[in-house]
């Protein structure tokens, strides 16, 4: 030991030994040799998590809001029969698994679905069969109760756990999300799946080695794409999200490379998926989504009935972006920017297209990518001071404010609920009569009636009268269309033909023109359902019906 300069202590340095081997000499790491006083720092603390990461913080914050949000749609869950959307999965999803464990005809349900029929209905159709249209709609709780989760993962990640309760908050008491957690189709398992592949680009930012994370990412996107064929309006989204959350830890070129990988590969999957399905599932893309003829409402009416649902949502995220782009954090600001038009790329695509059909599931995706933006400005509104006191109440009042957003949106949700009639009582009567006249039955809306009455009459025998083929005794080629209705009708083929003149009005005049010439059928029966009733014609036929006939 010698003594330094100051006074202080030095340890002699033996942790290298010098060993001869021939010409020339090796340096050996040895162990090191203790002379004299040792100074012990003591264990290092445990580094901090990174912010809004920490679980165990804000976990009950978390368990109130996914509280309320079950509450919320649980409350819709027996409030009405089946509609029209549900029926149609649920009854596909039934089919399916018929087809695949005994070999049973299906419908071209590919052709008219606006998602994939073998990925989110024979799941439904399992809960169906397990706790009836309940266990079904329980089962859209669950995924929309799981997609809140993941908003709090990743907003956390992005902007902190004040502004991940925000955002979960908000979002858990808007219209459309209670609506769609209640409501058993395949927009809340798209849903879910779209918010776990934004987890995963966001939380590839913070691993060494994230390929795992961008392969899910793509592989998850894929499964949403093709789940509900509208999710991918926002793949460009995701793509973005996941360049610019590396942008500023890895540079821009390392962000456009994995931008491009990620929009490649999303592109590559989805046609592989589509070759695969081969043209009924293109023909269906098109006719769903990507050629979707224009409807018959004004842009005017699409936007005001987003801005009612998600309006609030759209003025905070955008409030977020300007708020950080005056104070500077220009790349935070871009991020926050992009989450805030992906909240209105739904509405003013189907303003577009002038309809609002499936408009309140649409706007509830965008929504969800909104909320972060709009979590981030209410966390900043609530640090008014530095002071903790007067942070915490401001906090505890911006929370208060989100109440009546959330009676607004509980009263939105039960109008959206209860838009389509009650059909219980209609289907037990229509129960009666497929029994007292069996035989094939032609439906307008068939999806409602099939579903229904799916155990008491098999799928096959069911017809819609937006497309029909018949192949007439004799003949080899099938007709399409009016010709076929008019062919199968004048031999009798339907034992009830089943009119609502609502969804094809046009087709119902001929159908009824085509009934009074063929004769033999009984005067029609008039059951009240919609807007209107259903207007039923019976034939008892003597013989079996000949000739073929194809579905939609």
């Amino acid at each position: 030991m010698k003594g330094g300069p100051t006074g202080q202590v030095r340890v002699a340095d033996h942790s290298a030994t010098l060993v001869p081997e021939g010409p020339e000499t090796e340096v050996r790491p040895g162990p090191p040799i203790a002379s004299g006083p040792q100074i012990a720092s003591g264990p290092e603390p445990p580094p901090r998590p990174p912010r809004g990461t920490a679980w165990n913080d804000h976990s009950l914050l978390l368990l109130a809001v996914v509280t309320v949000q079950i509450v919320l749609s649980l409350r819709l869950v027996w409030t009405n029969s089946a509609s029209i959307d549900e029926a149609t999965s649920l009854w596909a999803g039934h089919l399916e698994l018929a087809h695949w464990l005994h070999g049973a005809a299906v419908p071209l349900f590919q052709t008219h679905l606006a998602g994939a029929p073998v990925i989110y209905p024979p799941i439904a159709a399992l809960a169906n069969s397990a706790g009836g249209l309940v266990g079904a709609r329980l089962l859209s709780v669950a995924f929309m109760t799981a997609a809140t989760v993941m908003l709090w993962a990743v907003t956390s990640r992005l902007f902190g756990g004040r502004a991940a309760f925000f955002a979960t908050a908000l979002f858990a008491v808007l219209g459309p999300t209670q609506f769609l957690g209640a409501l058993a189709t395949s927009g809340s398992m798209a849903l879910l799946l779209m918010t776990i592949s934004a987890w995963c680009v966001v939380a590839a930012r913070d691993r060494d080695d994230s390929t795992l994370l961008v392969v899910a990412a793509v592989g998850v996107l894929a499964l949403a794409n093709a789940t509900a064929y509208s999710t991918a309006l926002f793949d460009p989204v995701i793509v973005a999200l996941a360049a610019l959350v590396i942008a500023g830890k890895y540079g821009v070129k390392a962000a456009l490379g994995r931008a491009g990988y990620i929009a490649a590969c999303v592109t590559g999957l989805v046609a592989v998926l589509l070759a695969v399905g081969g043209p009924l599932y293109v023909a269906g893309v098109m006719y769903t989504t990507l050629a979707r003829s224009a409807g018959g409402n004004a842009p005017a009416v699409v936007l005001a009935d987003s801005w009612r649902w998600v309006g609030v949502v759209w003025i905070l995220a955008w409030g977020g972006v300007l708020a950080c782009w005056r104070w500077g954090d220009k790349p935070q600001a871009w991020l926050l920017a992009v989450l805030a038009a992906a909240g209105m790329l739904a509405p003013l695509e189907q303003a577009r297209l002038h309809t609002t059909t499936s408009l309140a599931k649409h706007v509830d995706l965008g929504a969800w990518l909104a909320a972060p933006a709009a979590g981030y400005a209410l966390a900043q509104l609530s640090r008014i001071s530095k002071r903790r006191v007067v942070s915490i109440a401001a906090a505890g009042l911006v929370a208060a404010a989100i109440g009546p957003a959330g009676a607004l949106g509980a009263a939105q949700a039960r109008k959206l609920f209860r838009a389509w009639p009650d059909a219980q009582a209609t289907m037990t009567k229509l129960r009666a009569l497929t029994q007292q006249y069996p035989g094939h039955f032609l439906a307008e809306d068939d999806d409602i009636p099939g579903y229904y009455l799916e155990g008491a009459v098999p799928g096959p025998r069911w017809s819609d009268t937006a497309y029909f083929s018949y192949v007439p005794p004799g003949g080899h080629q099938a007709l399409i269309g009016a010709a076929a209705l008019r062919a199968a009708i004048a031999r009798h083929y339907f034992s009830l033909i089943i009119l609502d003149y609502l969804a094809t009005p046009g087709t119902d005049a001929e159908i009824t023109a085509d009934v009074g010439r063929a004769g033999g059928y009984q005067s029609p029966i008039e059951l009240p359902f919609s807007s209107g009733g259903y207007t039923i014609w019976t034939y008892r036929p003597r013989q079996p019906p000949e000739g073929q006939h194809g579905h939609r």
